[in-house]
């Protein structure tokens, strides 16, 4: 397998996915060039590092769209991911899935239960939509639109928004709400897609070009401040590489929200520290 040094002409091998070109980034919150490795987090050439500038958290190089479109498309790096993480902690994981029965005794945020809470009727987009399950609850009123890397995730959704007069468009999500008209949508749902996203900064602008005044994003990604990753470190379940190239905490997510010209909103239970998780909702200004 090629080290780190085949960023150099942004080819790298990754073995069990192929050769795929690769990208250097600069960090998505600041655009500072200045990033500090935390040694020990990391496979290859897919290492985590922090900014100097403004601390936030990230892969300093990832797969272009078109490695994360097919070879290492999320289906593919899913079963990989579980395989790493048996191995590196085999017992608290195999746990971790024998009792899966535990969340169902927590409150459990559901994206549609929350679009009905937060967001006015009418068209709802879900960026990294997969193939378009998670709107299946959606309430009367709401249409249901979708993007996804994923030709064959796309397809899927596709067909199951066009039953309530949506769709859903295959393209990286920068580019899929290009084709949407300005303040189309009414609400927007990000359930674990920010921290996949190459450019997140570009996606939340361009997503509040889409968005009605006074429309909401909501978004889920791990808690980077959770007292869980403090605690086991590079073992923290929030990290996948390099599926996870953003790792967001409350107070960066809320920056980086408000530089794209939303204010975040976080409710009572949305990011407690015990939580690997954290939900916010950011309303359109």
């Amino acid at each position: 397998m090629n080290d780190i040094a085949a960023a150099s002409d942004q080819l790298y091998d990754t073995g069990r996915f192929g050769t795929v070109r690769v990208v250097a980034r600069v960090c998505p919150l600041c655009d500072a060039d200045d990033p500090a490795p935390r040694p020990g987090y990391g496979e290859g050439i897919w290492q985590l590092v922090e900014c100097r500038g403004c601390g936030f958290a990230y892969l300093d190089h990832a797969p272009d769209y078109a490695a994360l479109a097919e070879a290492m498309r999320w289906e593919r790096t899913t079963v990989a991911e579980l395989d790493r993480r048996d191995t590196l902690r085999p017992v608290s994981h195999r746990l971790s899935k024998a009792t899966r029965w535990r969340h169902r005794l927590l409150p459990h945020n559901r994206m549609t239960d929350l679009v009905a809470r937060y967001a006015a009727s009418g068209n709802v987009i879900d960026l990294g939509c997969g193939q378009g399950t998670q709107l299946s609850g959606l309430a009367a009123g709401y249409v249901p639109f979708g993007i996804d890397i994923s030709p064959e995730a796309a397809a899927a959704a596709d067909s199951f928004f066009g039953r309530r007069g949506g769709r859903a468009v295959n393209a990286p999500s920068v580019d899929g709400l290009k084709t949407f008209p300005a303040a189309f949508f009414t609400a927007a749902t990000l359930r674990s897609y920010l921290e996949h996203e190459l450019n997140p900064r570009a996606v939340l602008s361009e997503l509040h070009r889409t968005l009605a005044p006074g429309g909401v994003a909501i978004v889920k990604v791990p808690n980077y401040a959770s007292l869980n990753r403090r605690l086991t470190g590079p073992k923290w379940c929030g990290f996948r590489y390099p599926d996870h190239l953003n790792h967001f905490t409350p107070r960066s997510l809320a920056r980086m929200a408000e530089g794209c010209g939303y204010g975040a909103y976080f409710g009572l239970t949305h990011r407690l520290p015990t939580s690997d998780n954290m939900y916010a909702v950011l309303h359109r200004r």
